[in-house]
């Protein structure tokens, strides 16, 4: 990783202590400007003091060229008397504004007498160029009753200004001494900040070196789950850490890719067991089917009852009971999918139960319920209703003497096809429920494997992951019902 100049262990001493420094600095500058600000108060204080006096000067230079003009009517006088009322015009306010504080009040009075004297004064010049000896002697006579009042005004208000500044000055005082305060805790407070940044320059450089310390007693221990060791922002240790790091994530990798190669291979093997097992009974269900389909009780009982039809009924139902039986032989032997439609399941089972109404048309009653909406949108399994079906033909109804029914029923939720197998037979205990659905392994059972049990163990296998795929209730003498939920929208595991 590359650092710049400034990352380096001894750059970063000197930036600390520069550091320091420079709050040192800072603080000095603001020692400076509070004082600095003090003094910027009291000057403050006297500076109306300083202005009324200008004021008062400014009068006093007026005064002279007045008086040497309306005594010698010079030019030069005039002149300069001008410009010292222009002076004097510009030193006072623009406007005098009324104001509830009486110091306030006596200076704007103050201000409209100066006014009043200019204009005054403006009168007399005027008189003096109109000759008008007499009036202007009176006017100026009272110019300097009035001009001598005016000062004696400017005095009073310097002379209570200043006495309200002496009964101020404590307040002075006081502000001062806070401000000096103040300067205190802001030294107190760099100084503070000056300790900690140094603490910290400290943790940086040391705290990587302790973590470092600590991570290596873990990895000795096997933990390779730890976190990174954080950068420091220092080049030297930085460098330190990064190999580490490194080193800590190369061996973590290495453990971990030695994990997987060993769960990849015990899954393969998982799998290969699986398919054999699969093979083997996808294997003993064709086998099954084989015997069933060639079964020679079976042909001979259905065989047997086509004759007693030809005899009583002749040809014509014969030949529909002939028909429907080749085409179930037909139906069993064509297909050779794992998954087919469900309107091929359904029609198979049509043939077959034409069949069996012929052969049990006083003792049993057979009812096939589906919406016909569903039978070329989905798919099931091959051939795990007529087994079922089969089964309870052959175990259910064994000792039973009055009307048998079997009831098939084709139904559907939010997240299942559901297929129900009813018969109201001999019923079976819980042992032989849990005997069912819990199968010794392919490899520890018998070499026949029934309907029933052959349906379970292949719904078991394309779908692991539902383990509600079919249930049995039951009870002995209460009759049996079989579901099965196939998932929508899930293809099954029939890949071998």
């Amino acid at each position: 990783m590359k650092k710049g100049v400034g990352n380096s262990f001894r750059v970063q001493m000197v930036i600390s202590v520069f550091g320091v420094f420079a709050l040192l600095v800072v603080s000095t500058t603001y020692i400076l400007f509070s004082t600095i600000r003090i003094q910027s108060i009291i000057e403050e204080s006297f500076e109306k003091e300083r202005y009324l006096k200008s004021i008062q000067e400014a009068l006093q230079k007026y005064q002279g060229p007045l008086l040497e003009y309306l005594s010698s009517r010079s030019s030069n006088a005039l002149a300069q008397h001008l410009i010292e009322s222009q002076n004097l015009k510009d030193r006072l306010p623009d406007n005098f504004p009324i104001l509830k504080d009486p110091g306030a009040l006596r200076e704007r009075e103050l201000y409209i007498l100066i006014q009043s004297y200019l204009e005054l004064a403006e009168k007399a010049v005027e008189l003096k160029r109109g000759r008008n000896i007499e009036a202007y002697i009176t006017l100026y006579d009272e110019l300097s009753n009035l001009l001598t009042y005016i000062n004696n005004e400017i005095e009073r208000i310097n002379s209570e200004r200043f006495r309200n500044q002496i009964d101020q000055f404590g307040i002075y005082i006081n502000h001062s001494r806070n401000i000096l305060q103040w300067n205190l805790l802001f030294i107190i407070c760099i100084s503070l900040f000056s300790i900690s940044l140094l603490l910290r320059s400290v943790e940086k450089m040391t705290a990587p070196m302790v973590h470092l310390s600590a991570m290596a007693s873990e990895l000795s221990s096997g933990n390779f789950a730890i976190e990174d060791i954080k950068m420091s922002s220092i080049h030297e240790i930085d460098r330190v850490v990064a190999a580490f790091n490194q080193m800590k994530h190369e061996i973590g990798h290495y453990i971990e890719e030695i994990k997987l190669q060993e769960t990849i291979k015990q899954e393969y093997l998982q799998e290969r067991m699986r398919n054999l097992k699969m093979q083997e009974l996808l294997r003993r269900m064709e086998i099954y089917t084989l015997q069933s389909q060639m079964n020679p009780h079976f042909l001979f009982n259905t065989l047997n009852t086509g004759v007693q039809l030809a005899i009583i009924e002749g040809a014509e139902r014969t030949s529909e009971f002939m028909e429907n039986l080749a085409l179930l032989f037909r139906h069993n032997i064509k297909n050779k999918e794992s998954l087919v439609p469900l309107r091929y399941e359904i029609e198979g089972l049509q043939y077959y139960f034409y069949i069996l109404k012929i052969r049990f048309s006083h003792t049993l009653h057979l009812v096939l319920d589906y919406p016909e909406d569903i039978l070329d949108a989905y798919k099931v399994p091959v051939s795990i209703l007529q087994p079922l079906v089969e089964n309870s033909i052959v175990h259910a109804f064994k000792s039973k003497e009055d009307q048998k029914e079997i009831i098939v029923r084709v139904e559907k939720d939010a997240d299942y096809i559901i297929l129900n197998v009813i018969d109201n037979g001999c019923g079976m205990s819980e042992d032989t429920i849990y005997k069912l659905l819990h199968p010794l392994p392919i490899e520890e059972s018998s070499t026949r494997i029934m309907g029933l049990e052959n349906v379970i163990q292949r719904l078991r296998f394309y779908y692991p992951e539902e383990p509600e795929v079919i249930s049995i209730k039951s009870s002995p003498g209460e009759g049996t019902h079989i579901t099965i939920k196939i998932p929508r929208g899930k293809e099954p595991c029939i890949e071998y």
